[in-house]
């Protein structure tokens, strides 16, 4: 049975491996996007895969990086260049042990039209904090997070909550633990697409409570038997797909 929670660095690079590909697998994440865990035997720094599909990493592939961006790891391997995102979220969130960039498509409307993403299922409860979207890019950098000084921004605009946007870019997503971020990038497109069907049924849309949201973040979406059967399930699907995970 996999790791859920990592006791070493071992696991915690099996488990970046696992995300990739299962987040690939689930539709998530296609040539671009990334995961990081933080490493449990040093906190100051995380692993991440060196620049490649999410869907072709293995665990030779995984890198360990410090809360600078800078790759600790000896080798030729080229990082990713928006790991200052990772970097700067991790530094800024010690309650945090897991981060995802990526670009679902079905987020990206919500980010350049004014119109919020809300909570409107009961595994998109971890959005009742709100969603804003980041539009202060680094000119000349192609809308791209890669210098420190922005990363510092995006933490500064994530702020608390688990989810912000990057206006006609994507998204960044922190968590507690791998399995967490994993469950919060499936269901954050999954609301967004729910959300969007809602809206061309009518104006009306309900939303779930503060009270509703905390309650279901509680006991249907990071509880640890739910997400424990969520990560599992995600697995096994993944390793059908992917023989070479077996």
């Amino acid at each position: 049975m996999e790791k859920f929670v990592p006791e070493t660095k071992k696991d915690a690079i099996r488990q970046v491996m696992l995300a990739s590909r299962i987040l690939a697998n689930e539709g998530v994440l296609d040539a671009l996007g990334h995961v990081s865990i933080r490493n449990p035997e040093n906190p100051d720094t995380f692993f991440q895969s060196r620049s490649l599909s999410p869907y072709e990493i293995t665990e030779q592939d995984i890198l360990e990086i410090d809360m600078e961006g800078n790759v600790i790891t000896k080798t030729d391997m080229k990082p990713y260049g928006e790991r200052i995102i990772h970097a700067a979220l991790l530094k800024a969130r010690p309650e945090m042990n897991a981060v995802f960039h990526g670009h679902p498509a079905a987020i990206i409307p919500f980010s350049i039209t004014g119109v919020p993403i809300l909570p409107v299922t009961h595994v998109g409860s971890f959005l009742y904090q709100g969603v804003p979207v980041y539009d202060d890019y680094e000119p000349g950098c192609g809308m791209l997070i890669s210098t420190k000084v922005e990363g510092e921004r995006i933490a500064r605009h994530l702020g608390n909550r688990r989810v912000h946007l990057l206006r006609g870019h994507g998204c960044n997503i922190v968590a507690e633990s791998i399995p967490a971020v994993v469950a919060s990038a499936i269901y954050l497109r999954d609301n967004a697409t729910i959300q969007f069907q809602a809206m061309m049924l009518g104006k009306d849309i309900k939303c779930l409570s503060e009270e509703e949201a905390k309650q279901a973040m509680e006991k249907a979406l990071f509880g640890e038997l739910p997400l424990m059967r969520m990560w599992g399930y995600w697995i096994a699907r993944a390793k059908r797909a992917m023989p070479d995970l077996a």
